[in-house]
């Protein structure tokens, strides 16, 4: 523009307007390609969809009548459905027989960790009988079921045909109802979906009642078994304590002494003292022999003296020490078998202690409950219905439909 104007003016035109100029040249013939390649594209596009007959089909296939379906069923057809929750958890019960005996130190981290896992196990425990097959027929007894789930306000599509086997009624009832569990607080999340909220809410509140009587039922039942264990693994160390006192009572009767090690000590006790007297005697016999002559009356009877300690102490020896086959009470045999039946009769005694002390901490936990049932989210009636997400639904269908098309057209684009 301003080139011309310099021209019409008599101006010598610049190196800037000419570069300008060229600029915008270069602009206008970039806007006029891109229009003409645009409407090329165009033509080319109708041509193709003129020239391919399966390209409106394959649209009214993949897209049209999926969409329209889903309108017609999400907006017209599907039953609304109610939703009850109930929250609950399994709690371990923390009593003060536990507190008392973990109190000496390392007994307080076993046991809690021990209730921990019970409770995590029954939670799951809990989970899979909720969606089984007993708590199925458990509610089927009570409630009608079948005939809440088969009416026919229900959609086609929706509702359970009460002539099938309890198998598959089994499948349609976990479609209806779940059960969620967090990670890490263990709450059991239970929503129910039925077509009723009456229906729902009766549901809910039954699931309820019975998983409660099934968690009391295996917590009574985990109780008298531990109790049960506790009570047999008693009577076999009073069995065994008993057998024992009574060997050594046998063994005592058997060898004629009460026990053999005092016996040998009472025996090593009197050659001690025997020999202290006939050390005396010595030394009174040496005296006397340096004042009196060999067959005074005092020097021969210490010399009786002196013989009657040896042959005491000899005696007594023999009879500690003897290897003679004939003699029947060896002391010193007898003080192995009596030192063996000590050491059995000490270690059945402690381990008697220590069962009957378990045995008492099962007694005290069998009395009372070792886990809670606690709900958090007593199950309510629903006001409105919360299922199907209809909007939701549609949308994604349309979303789906769409990316169908688009796969169709490559396919159908890739073979041409």
């Amino acid at each position: 523009m301003n080139m011309e104007i310099r021209r019409a003016e008599g101006q010598p035109v610049t190196t800037t307007d000419r570069q300008q100029a060229i600029s915008e040249s270069l602009r206008q013939i970039a806007r006029m390609s891109r229009f003409a390649d645009r409407k090329k594209g165009i033509r080319s596009y109708h041509n193709q969809v003129k020239n391919d007959p399966w390209i409106p089909i394959l649209f009214v296939i993949c897209f049209v009548l999926p969409v329209l379906a889903g309108a017609i069923y999400y907006g017209l057809i599907a039953s609304n459905r109610y939703v009850s929750e109930a929250r609950f958890a399994i709690r371990p019960a923390i009593g003060a027989s536990e507190k008392g005996s973990s109190e000496g130190g390392s007994g307080s981290g076993s046991t809690s960790s021990v209730q921990s896992q019970m409770a995590a196990q029954d939670t799951m425990i809990t989970r899979e009988y909720i969606l089984s097959r007993p708590m199925l027929e458990i509610l089927e007894a009570q409630l009608p079921l079948r005939q809440w789930f088969s009416s026919d306000s229900i959609d086609y599509f929706s509702r359970f045909d009460p002539e099938k086997p309890i198998e598959k009624f089994v499948r349609y009832w976990k479609r209806r109802v779940d059960v969620e569990v967090e990670a890490g607080s263990g709450i059991m999340s239970v929503t129910v979906a039925a077509f009723d909220p009456d229906h729902s809410l009766a549901i809910a509140r039954a699931i309820v009642k019975e998983a409660e009587r099934m968690v009391n039922d295996l917590s009574v039942r985990s109780r008298t078994e531990a109790m049960a264990e506790s009570t047999r693994e008693l009577k076999l160390a009073e069995e065994r304590m008993t057998k024992i006192r009574l060997a050594t009572r046998d063994l005592r009767h058997q060898e004629g002494v009460l026990d053999a090690e005092k016996s040998n000590i009472a025996n090593l006790k009197m050659i001690a003292e025997l020999r202290s007297a006939r050390i005396n005697l010595a030394v009174q016999l040496a005296i006397g022999q340096r004042d009196l002559g060999p067959e005074a009356r005092r020097i021969l009877d210490i010399k009786q003296q002196i013989k009657d300690l040896d042959e005491n102490v000899a005696r007594i020896e023999r009879q500690s020490a003897s290897q003679d086959p004939e003699q029947k009470r060896l002391l010193s045999d007898a003080l192995t078998r009596f030192e063996t039946l000590d050491s059995d009769r000490k270690n059945a005694e402690k381990y008697y202690q220590q069962v009957f002390t378990a045995y008492e901490r099962s007694r005290i936990i069998a009395a009372r409950q070792v886990e809670f049932f606690s709900p958090i989210v007593e199950p309510v009636k629903a006001t409105s219905s919360v299922e199907p997400r209809r909007m939701l639904m549609i949308t994604l269908i349309t979303a789906g439909a769409a990316l169908l098309f688009a796969a169709s057209m490559f396919a159908r684009k890739t073979m041409a």
